[in-house]
């Protein structure tokens, strides 16, 4: 085939109806946001570089010129937003967006390179009561389109951050970080020097599963005054949080947070039967002039979204003459049809019907079902 058709891996054309599906559940899911006080906001698709972009794509410029790259995820501008042009807006502030990203580089559970993000933030306020409001609205839009069977994974980045921080070693700390990412008990533990270190870890990795089997346990550990602060506020969110199952929330304290940005409390939604995280989001800090702003977000990866609905395509396609009156349209329209207009000889139109993939046409006053 000829270069000039070939798209490049991790890249695709967006041709099959899934794509009007993925527009439907955008709108559902801002419009949620939207009517929570959340406040709609657009980022550009190029920013000048900065060193934390790690899987973007670069573009080059004259030496005169700062360098630019193509946005590989949407909080780090919200970030930016909320630290320049929000820095003097009255506390906290709500916003939600969507925007395709591209990434420079797939993974194994997303081996997708561009793919359309929906999310929100409220920024400015410490309070667990955002935390949980969050949660709640991300979990009300995931079921609104159609997900079931919705798990999610509490963890905390403090609780390792408190063992990797007094690894000096920078070979041992990158081996420690791959065994616990392979819940590998027994090789991380050999990698903790510190006995005080060794009883925290052997501690987080027992407290992996439900929350409901974890609950009681948390109440018996013995950890520091701030980690137990951290325990204390997870276990209110996760009584808080309105899912139909307790059992749908789990806990893992030796999960591995890529994100830069996080530095406290992040969840992960999951489907079942499902490839890859739905969504996810967490705390963080903002820097601004004046002060440091805590925030917490979330987002969603349509992509994945689109795998893990369980709505099937109803949608009506008919067929209907280029002259029929404008009234009958409209009341089509109401019934949820979507209306495709036909332009050559009426007497051809049931033909033409399936060879558009129609499920209906019109036909003498009439609609008719192929």
């Amino acid at each position: 085939m000829d270069n000039k058709f070939l798209i490049p891996e991790g890249f695709k054309d967006h041709v099959d109806f899934n794509t009007n599906v993925e527009h439907e559940y955008k709108n559902k899911i801002i419009k949620i946001f939207i009517s929570n006080g959340f406040d709609l906001v657009k980022t550009p698709l190029l920013e000048f570089y900065h060193k934390n972009s790690s899987n973007s794509f670069i573009i080059e410029s004259k030496k005169s010129e700062l360098k630019l790259f193509l946005r590989d995820d949407i909080t780090p501008q919200i970030i930016r937003i909320a630290s320049s042009r929000f820095k003097n807006k009255t506390r906290p502030i709500k916003l939600c967006y969507y925007g395709e990203v591209a990434r420079k580089k797939g993974s194994m559970l997303r081996p997708e390179r561009q793919f359309l993000q929906v999310g929100s933030e409220i920024i400015g306020s410490d309070s667990i009561l955002a935390d949980i409001e969050i949660i709640n609205l991300a979990y009300k839009s995931l079921k609104e389109i159609g997900i079931n069977n919705i798990t999610i994974e509490l963890t905390s980045k403090i609780f390792l951050e408190e063992i990797f921080s007094k690894i000096k070693d920078i070979n041992s700390l990158n081996n420690l970080k791959s065994f616990i990412k392979q819940k590998d008990t027994k090789n991380s533990l050999s990698l903790v020097e510190n006995k005080n270190d060794k009883l925290l870890l052997r501690l987080l990795f027992s407290l992996t599963g439900s929350f409901r089997d974890l609950d009681e346990k948390m109440n018996k550990i013995i950890i520091s005054d701030s980690l137990k602060r951290e325990i204390e506020n997870i276990k209110k969110i996760s009584k808080k949080i309105n899912f139909e199952n307790k059992d749908q929330i789990v806990l893992d304290f030796t999960e591995i947070d890529n994100k830069n940005y996080h530095d406290g409390l992040k969840f992960t939604f999951f489907a079942k039967n499902v490839r890859g995280e739905v969504a996810s989001g967490g705390r963080y800090k903002i820097k601004t002039d004046l002060n440091e702003d805590s925030a917490v977000g979330f987002t969603c990866f349509m992509d994945t979204v689109l795998r893990a609905s369980s709505f099937e395509n109803t949608s009506k396609k008919i067929l209907i003459p280029f002259n029929i009156d404008e009234n009958i349209k409209n009341n089509l329209i109401k019934k949820n049809y979507i209306i495709c207009s036909f332009f050559g000889d009426i007497s051809d139109i049931g033909l033409f019907a399936k060879k558009y993939l129609c499920t209906h046409f019109y036909e003498n006053n009439k609609i008719k079902k192929i």
